[in-house]
């Protein structure tokens, strides 16, 4: 037997090389477009330098200089500087400079992952700097606001605000920035695989770049432009842009760049069998990210050497670069977890700060009113001496103006003793939480490494591994935006963008989305709807809130579903309002659920048919994205019966 493996790896390497091939189709596509994580850098295309900043002096100085700290991804230094120059700047008056603040701040929740966060900061943002009519804010303003809208899936979104990019740029002039705008509308495109809107938006941005001599951004438009050959199964055409534009970055010595455009090319010649030299771009391309030390470079690129040592029938070299990769991914992300709990700490901060200051507020208030009980004391022991008959009345009236005050001093400072409490104890339990329910992902993330360490050869079983390994970090990433979805309910900063929304398209993406684990599970997951679909009216909603409230109900019905049973989920209208419900065949809910089961951290009698772990926040986050929409949550349900959990949605005007 043991002799006989190699020769059964061997027969298995072509179909393992065809389904590298469709998955580099799928994972790969978003990173060949040139990457939006090098916006600030100063050697970078002309389109991505920084608006224009110089006054006041003392903070376009600090303004430059977070923003070179956003160029070397210190994230939380970013952060904290910028939240500063903010406050400093809307205390001073400076509009412009508030906003400019606010651009930073939406640019690294963008960068760190954060995308709703990102996006309410980019609409305060937008609203300061629409007043100013200033073109260069509000052009750069929309198209970070277009980027995030792409991260999320909310492709509509992102072309509206693209579209306002694109006004905003033509209108101040610059071609640089509207290549730069051009690129981000047809990153969109191509993030739907839309490849004929996204390839006239390529070239023209093309076009632009060479006209001006922003010879940098003609080789991102370049490779983008080979990213779409290489989709449409071109890799002649692609692997000759990707050698342009790899001139261009090797001419100015931009390292990052160059190692990314080995990388690049290595994979054209791999699709063309041109496995050789495949191998020797990928090593130049290692030599020279090695030292800069930047993951997603180094895990592209590792990843790719894997692929090409498996097409080349080099199993012992795919799996060593296919451990390297896996190693490198598991670090990046432990980076990504460290920085949301420093997010966290740093909303915890600003709270408690904002608390604080209205603290502070209500002492003034206090102050005043004690103030101007005592003139009023003075008037009266005046009008005493005048009167002396009702000097007793006069008296008695200051004491209880006096009392009053004294009461709402007191009242005040409760108030504010409170609030601070509040905070510490939600900062507390989630930091709590973070550390209990992040342990086993990543536990999970180290065995599941280990073990592929100890089976290098075992391909079949190193697959079902790194399906485990993306499997738990998708788990951490939803843990997480549970978290900051909590506090930012408890901190009221949530907002909404509220839109027409095909309520049952989304509920058919989401279900076809849940179906591999569903079946995962051996369950039946199915979509019903409860009239015709042509006459079912819009509803006027935030699309990616409603996914998420989707996504909650759904995930909740699968994780309390026993193997072999039913969820389905319908979609129709009752009188004003649009429905999606979901009913599973779970256990069904006791009456001391039904008195619990919208609290914050408070776990209901069932439990997960998989382990599954529960944080008790889903149902609480969704019945408070549900009412934020003037919505209805009914829950129905008997033990031993199931649950059917229907939300209610207001139907869109021009449909009502």
């Amino acid at each position: 037997m043991k002799r006989l493996a190699p020769l059964l790896l061997l027969c298995c390497l072509p179909v393992l090389v065809a389904r590298a091939d469709e998955r580099s189709l799928e994972i790969e596509a978003p990173l060949y477009p040139a990457r939006a994580d090098e916006v600030f850098s100063p050697d970078g295309n002309l389109g991505e330098r920084l608006i224009t900043f110089d006054s006041p002096p003392a903070l376009a100085a600090r303004f430059h200089a977070t923003a070179r700290l956003l160029e070397r991804g210190e994230y939380a230094a970013v952060l904290s500087a910028a939240r500063d120059g903010a406050t400093e700047a809307e205390a001073a008056g400076e509009a412009r400079a508030w906003s400019a603040f606010l651009l930073l701040i939406g640019r690294t929740f963008w960068a760190i992952g954060d995308y709703a966060t990102a996006v309410e900061t980019l609409l305060q943002q937008l609203r300061l700097a629409e007043p100013l009519r200033d073109h260069d804010l509000l052009s750069a303003g929309f198209h970070a606001l277009g980027l995030a809208y792409t991260s999320t899936r909310d492709h509509d979104a992102a072309d509206r605000a693209f579209t306002e990019a694109l006004v905003h740029a033509e209108a101040l002039g610059d071609a640089a920035r509207i290549a730069y705008v051009l690129n981000g509308a047809a990153n969109n495109h191509l993030g739907r695989r839309d490849y004929a809107a996204a390839r006239p938006l390529y070239q023209r941005a093309l076009a632009l770049r060479e006209s001006i001599g922003d010879r940098v951004g003609a080789a991102d438009s370049s490779t983008n432009l080979g990213t779409l050959a290489l989709l449409a199964g071109d890799p002649t055409t692609a692997l000759a842009a990707y050698r342009h534009a790899l001139e261009i970055y090797q001419s100015i010595g931009q390292p990052r760049r160059i190692a990314r455009g080995h990388r690049r090319v290595a994979a054209a010649l791999r699709r063309l069998g041109r496995l050789d030299e495949a191998v020797t771009e990928l090593r130049t391309s290692l030599a020279i990210a090695e030292p800069l030390g930047s993951t997603p470079v180094l895990e592209e690129i590792y990843r790719e050497l894997a692929r090409v040592h498996e097409a080349r029938g080099e199993l012992r070299s795919a799996l060593f670069y296919e451990r390297r990769q896996s190693a490198t991914r598991e670090s990046l992300v432990n980076e990504q977890i460290r920085q949301r709990i420093v997010e966290l700490d740093a909303r915890f901060q600003a709270e408690r700060r904002e608390n604080e200051i209205n603290r502070l507020r209500l002492d003034q208030e206090t102050k005043a009113a004690e103030l101007a009980r005592r003139r009023q004391q003075n008037l009266a022991l005046g009008g005493g001496l005048a009167l002396v008959l009702g000097l007793g009345s006069v008296v008695a009236a200051a004491q209880r103006a006096r009392l009053r005050a004294e009461r709402a001093a007191r009242a005040a400072d409760e108030r504010a003793r409170l609030e601070a409490e509040q905070a510490a104890r939600l900062r507390s339990r989630l930091l709590q939480i973070a550390a209990h329910d992040l342990k086993g992902p990543l536990a999970a993330i180290s065995a599941s490494a280990a073990r592929i360490a100890e089976r290098p050869t075992d391909t079949t079983a190193i697959g079902d591994l790194a399906r485990h390994i993306r499997t738990d970090a998708a788990h951490m990433s939803g843990l997480v935006r549970e978290f900051l979805d909590s506090a930012a309910i408890d901190a009221g900063r949530i907002q909404l963008q509220r839109s027409p929304v095909n309520l049952l398209a989304l509920a058919r993406d989401t279900v076809d989305d849940y179906r591999p684990l569903a079946e995962s599970k051996r369950q039946r997951i199915l979509l019903v709807p409860g009239e015709d679909p042509d006459s079912l009216p819009p509803a006027l909603a935030d699309a990616s809130r409603v996914r998420q409230i989707l996504d909650n109900l759904i995930a909740n019905a699968l994780k309390f579903t026993p193997a072999e049973g039913n969820i389905e989920v319908g979609v129709g209208r009752s009188g004003k309002w649009v429905y999606v419900a979901v009913v599973d065949s779970g256990p069904g809910l006791k009456p001391e659920d039904l008195a619990k089961m919208f609290q914050p951290f408070q776990p209901l009698s069932a439990r997960p048919t998989a382990q599954e772990s529960s944080t008790g926040l889903g149902l609480f986050i969704t019945r408070e994205l549900v009412s934020m929409h003037d919505g209805l949550l009914e829950v129905e349900s008997q033990p031993g019966q199931g649950a059917t959990f229907r939300v209610l949605l207001p139907v869109a005007a021009s449909a009502a």
